[in-house]
């Protein structure tokens, strides 16, 4: 269950190929604060003080909901249904399950999508990143790494998918356009309503 307080964490030793990633990450990071930065929000940190922030998101839960998405905006909406019980994050401790938004970037065929927990007007918390590398869907790779301030340091899962994701096929579509959450504070689709975190 997504509310379990165990404090087991997996930690994986950073690989040459990880600092790889993480220097894409901050680069990607760059764009997307230069992309979105022209519009009015600031993205506060959140600093968890037990392993009870990030068991409420539990990043395994992620990759298996990513991998089983058609495309980003699909992935958004899974994290988000009440109904899959994805999330139990609370980060601005109102009693209430955050909404997570979801930001996307490419840049030379790397795709970086952030998870952001909407926690006020025109605030964002970083949760964890997804990183989507290679030069077509068939050779395509996803790491996810945990925001250090919830997840502490070298939260990295790299999911290894028996079947090939369908939503890798999105990335490589002709048509493929980057996505950018629409929704924000109190303005929220029509599948989510503001639910009660479970403890």
């Amino acid at each position: 269950p997504i509310c379990q307080k165990g404090k087991s964490r997996l930690k994986i030793p950073l690989t040459s190929k990880h600092y790889t990633t993480m220097r894409r990450i901050i680069f990607l990071l760059g764009i997307l604060l230069a992309i979105i930065g022209v519009s009015a929000q600031q993205t506060v940190t959140v600093q968890a003080q037990s392993y009870q922030v990030s068991d409420n998101l539990v990043l395994e839960a992620v990759a298996i909901t990513f991998g089983e998405s058609k495309n980003v905006e699909d992935f958004e909406r899974r994290l988000n249904d009440p109904e899959n019980r994805i999330s139990n994050l609370d980060l601005n401790n109102d009693g209430y399950v955050d909404f997570l938004r979801v930001v996307e970037v490419e840049e030379k065929g790397t795709h970086l999508i952030v998870i952001q927990a909407v926690i006020g007007q025109d605030l964002y918390q970083d949760v964890a990143s997804i990183i989507v590398e290679g030069e077509s869907k068939t050779s395509a790779t996803v790491t996810i790494v945990g925001n250090r301030d919830i997840y502490g340091d070298n939260y990295v899962i790299v999911p290894r998918y028996v079947v090939r994701p369908v939503i890798f096929d999105w990335f490589w579509l002709p048509t493929y356009a980057v996505y950018h959450s629409l929704w924000y504070w109190d303005y929220y689709p029509h599948y989510y309503h503001r639910h009660i975190c479970l403890g």
